[in-house]
């Protein structure tokens, strides 16, 4: 979304299978929808996002992959924008390699660090505007004020997952977990992290 340089404040239709927060049909500003997919995982509205892109779905898939390509991800493959479908795959080393890409687009830093935001929007065919809470749905940004950037990921083959990117006196650290069993384990696995290479001193 980024790299396509459309308008981030444009309203796009919310359209889409996946589950998510927003009535499909709606209209949300892109910059929305992204705060929505990055801050608290709501996959239609990362669907929203595809079926917004110029060109279209499978333009939108077809680009992820060609930076991918560009920028020597061999082990990472996108097959469609929630990451739900088996297909979807990478390695640690390339979620490593991808977050300290990440840290030099400010909008996903920022939007995927919140705690909790509010967005206002009017569904299709009513008069009212309805208010939806967005909650970060890596519990650790609660607990540490260090965390960058953060996403969580799950599917059934995958396990409970998280990529983090950290800072703790000026240096970056990149946290990478995947495979859990649950939240929980996630959880102490990322503050065993914390303990041994950012809290060590």
């Amino acid at each position: 979304v980024v790299m396509s340089e459309v308008d981030l404040n444009e309203k796009v239709k919310v359209q889409g299978k996946a589950s998510g927060r927003f009535a499909r049909g709606a209209y949300l500003e892109r910059s929305e929808l992204m705060r929505a997919m990055l801050m608290s995982s709501d996959n239609l509205a990362a669907e929203t996002l595809a079926h917004a892109h110029p060109g279209g779905y499978d333009k939108f898939i077809e680009d992820i992959n060609w930076h991918l390509g560009l920028n020597g991800f061999k082990e990472t493959k996108i097959v469609d924008p929630t990451g739900l479908l088996a297909g979807n795959v990478s390695s640690v080393e390339e979620l490593k390699e991808f977050l300290f890409m990440l840290r030099n687009i400010d909008i996903i830093k920022f939007y995927s660090s919140e705690k909790s935001y509010f967005i206002k929007y009017l569904p299709p065919k009513s008069k009212k505007t309805i208010t939806i809470q967005l909650r970060n749905t890596n519990p650790q940004i609660f607990n540490y004020d260090s965390i960058v950037l953060t996403k969580t990921g799950f599917t059934n083959a995958a396990g409970r997952c998280l990529a983090m990117l950290v800072e703790k006196n000026g240096v970056l650290y990149a946290m990478v977990t995947l495979g859990n069993k649950n939240v929980k384990q996630r959880s102490g696995v990322i503050n065993d992290m914390f303990n041994v290479y950012v809290n060590h001193d």
